[in-house]
């Protein structure tokens, strides 16, 4: 065998430390991706919201059973619960679709994980359906939908 047989080979193409463009002589970690703002956002207005129809749902409780009779009656003054639970549920409604807007965002954010902002969409969504279907049913039973 004589050196024609070999194909020739140029010394700086076996070289890995030859400064090819896009190589580095270091080995790379993956770059870890940071969490999106407003997908951490709306997973902390999920919290925020079912922990506030937990205690708002507890007060209203405490209002109307103080007014809440052996015989079952409300007494005149029962209307301050009801009012109180209304106007609470409305307005963490509404957080809660700020949360589902905002979730959106943080899904649509480039080069960020969306594991909050998955899960925060869910729930908000989740909380509005169930909040969505509860007009439904209330509505259905007055017979306003017939």
């Amino acid at each position: 065998m004589d050196e024609q047989d070999f194909p020739k080979q140029d010394p700086q193409q076996n070289n890995p430390y030859t400064g090819a463009p896009g190589f580095s002589p270091y080995p790379e970690e993956p770059r870890k991706l940071k969490h999106s703002g407003p997908g951490i956002a709306s997973f902390v207005i999920a919290m925020v919201t079912i922990v506030g129809y937990i205690v708002s749902f507890i007060v209203a409780a405490v209002l109307i059973g103080q007014e809440v009779h052996v015989t079952i009656t409300l007494a005149d003054r029962g209307g301050e619960g009801f009012l109180f639970l209304g106007l609470s549920v409305l307005a963490l409604a509404a957080l809660n679709l700020i949360g589902l807007v905002v979730g959106i965002i943080g899904l649509a954010l480039r080069g960020r994980r969306k594991v909050f902002g998955i899960i925060g969409t869910i729930i908000n969504g989740l909380i509005l359906l169930m909040f969505v279907l509860l007009i439904v049913v209330v509505l259905a039973d007055v017979g306003a939908l017939s």
